[in-house]
């Protein structure tokens, strides 16, 4: 239950930030590389607009939900976690 508040807690500003640059992250969760992909195009496909942020956000964060009993995925929510503290 502690990892699902830590996840709610993680800032939109950090989710974007995965979400435009992943491709400068090293991910292990399949599941994780293809929404990262999708949310990105989403994002360009909006040119941009800021109101599709928080809609995008909510995804990631569920699939971090989801997917918390997955090791990989833990793996990538770590990874996650670091740029929040960092």
């Amino acid at each position: 239950m502690t990892q699902i508040i830590t996840i709610d807690q993680i800032p939109d500003e950090v989710l974007i930030h995965v979400i435009r640059n992943s491709n400068n992250f090293s991910w292990n969760f399949l599941a994780m590389k293809i929404i990262l992909t999708r949310l990105n195009m989403k994002i360009a496909m909006h040119n941009d607009d800021k109101s599709i942020f928080p809609e995008c956000c909510n995804e990631l964060r569920n699939l971090l939900k989801k997917s918390i009993n997955v090791p990989n995925s833990m793996t990538d929510l770590k990874q996650i976690l670091s740029i929040t503290q960092g």
